[in-house]
């Protein structure tokens, strides 16, 4: 497995782009016949990307087992780390307004960075694997990824999420379509982390969840069942680099 492989951020950008397009249109054929053309579309700038990124992962790969190569293992803390990564702390904004037909979801609470996540740590480790899940998380229901900079620098893994942003915006901004409730899980499936090629690895299951309701120009509509969920497996890298964890999710 080469550490830091771009397949998660370009299967976040499919979820948008295929998920929200189609989940828009199903409201009649005309709409449908768009979505599908601008899936298709999408889709072809996933794999443009995901080209892309293959052509600079060997080297991205090797000059960051390179920095790390020589970091010690992890000291076994003997807690078992599996379940639900859950962040701790959020900023509230005022009262949370839930998403409805007149808006999209209001002063939704931003994620806080934890002080852990600053230690190299198994316990640092863990809580920037919660702090990822609830920057997408926030991402999902605002079309702002500010968050997930916090948490990763790799430029590839952020030029395809912005695309994702990008095209929720639009959704909210443009065609006023928003989900009424999406979230995103990530569940670590292993008490302790492992490592491996100069990082360190967590076993991981990532799940969105668009929800069952979305609003489409002032009118309810129910997710389409086959695009709700996105549901992904594999490995979150980790490298605890200037004080802090950077992380690169490999899961597809």
């Amino acid at each position: 497995m080469t550490a830091y492989n771009r397949r998660a951020a370009l299967s976040v950008l499919g979820l948008g782009s295929l998920g929200l397009l189609a989940a828009c249109g199903s409201s009649n054929s005309e709409s449908t016949a768009a979505a599908s053309s601008e899936a298709s579309t999408s889709a072809a700038s996933s794999n443009s990307a995901s080209a892309s990124a293959s052509t600079s992962a060997s080297a991205s790969a090797s000059a960051s087992a390179s920095a790390s190569a020589n970091q010690s293992p992890l000291p076994n803390d003997d807690k078992n780390y599996s379940g639900v990564a859950k962040l701790e702390k959020f900023d509230n904004h005022g009262e949370y307004q839930a998403a409805n037909a007149e808006h999209p979801a209001q002063n939704v609470p931003t994620p806080v960075l934890p002080d852990s996540m600053h230690q190299n740590s198994v316990a640092g480790f863990a809580s920037a694997l919660a702090y990822f899940s609830a920057a997408v998380d926030y991402l999902l229901k605002t079309g702002d990824m500010e968050y997930l900079r916090k948490v990763s620098t790799n430029t590839e893994t952020l030029n395809a999420l912005q695309k994702y942003a990008d095209r929720t915006k639009e959704g909210i901004d443009q065609k006023k379509t928003w989900y009424a409730n999406p979230t995103a899980t990530l569940t670590i499936k292993s008490a302790q982390p492992v490592l491996a090629s100069g990082a360190y690895n967590w076993s991981v299951d990532f799940v969105i969840d668009l929800g069952e309701k979305l609003f489409a120009n002032g009118k309810e509509q129910e997710t389409p069942k086959d695009k709700r969920y996105v549901n992904m497996t594999g490995e979150a890298v980790g490298r605890y680099v200037n004080n802090i964890w950077d992380l690169q999710m490999d899961v597809n």
